[in-house]
């Protein structure tokens, strides 16, 4: 029998399906990958910039390079896309819709840490109608919920080399209400494990097809 947690990640998982489009998870991850090299290189070829000082710059220039692909990848694949000033930090960030997801981006240390406290994500996190672990009733869980959801993405490594800050993961995260752990957290490869299949794209497994001949009508 599943437990809470299995059930919760289950019906989650197949609302990220259901509204949130594949081809716009797919296309950010690759956008993320080109923006971390891109980031790096350009930190590491600045002429005004101390060396003890060049992972300070690049985590900031970082962040925003990827809150801009947020925001354009969700344009590009018709996703309602913002990034108005937030009135609890008098800050702008790239806030996403998609169906029944709110979208927001944050860059963490490493894989399955939670980002650094905000107040904007501990109000998206609590407005949210992710159900609460354990539940008492387990029908509630079949009520369409609202969700914030982010993409959490993480360097290699610490230190400031080309190959350390490469991409080392980008994983759709949806946060508890109370913002201190991960109710769901999924590798974008994992997630897209879970779409159907692309049409003309032949599953793994499947026999060879048969031509029939038209003359003899033998295979």
């Amino acid at each position: 029998m599943a437990t809470d947690e299995e059930e919760v990640r289950k019906f989650i998982i197949d609302q990220i399906v259901k509204h949130v489009p594949r081809d716009f998870v797919e296309e950010y991850h690759d956008r993320a990958k080109r923006a971390y090299s891109e980031a790096f290189a350009e930190v590491n070829h600045s002429p005004t910039t101390l060396t003890h000082q060049r992972i300070f710059k690049l985590n900031q220039d970082r962040c925003f390079r990827l809150d801009w692909e947020l925001y354009e990848c969700a344009q590009a694949h018709g996703l309602v896309a913002t990034a108005n000033l937030l009135p609890e930090n008098q800050w702008h960030h790239a806030y996403v819709v998609s169906g029944g997801f709110g979208i927001t981006q944050s860059y963490v240390q490493a894989l399955g840490d939670l980002p650094h406290p905000a107040k904007f994500r501990e109000r998206l996190a609590e407005a949210a109608r992710c159900p609460r672990l354990p539940f008492d009733d387990p029908k509630e869980i079949f009520v369409l919920k609202d969700f914030y959801a982010l993409f959490a993405h993480n360097p290699v490594g610490k230190t400031f080399t080309e190959e350390h800050q490469r991409l080392g993961a980008l994983t759709f995260c949806i946060p508890s209400r109370d913002m201190r752990g991960w109710v769901a957290e999924l590798s974008v490869p994992e997630l897209i494990s879970f779409y159907p299949a692309k049409k003309g794209t032949r599953k793994v497994g499947r026999g060879p097809t048969w031509k029939r001949h038209t003359e003899t009508g033998t295979e």
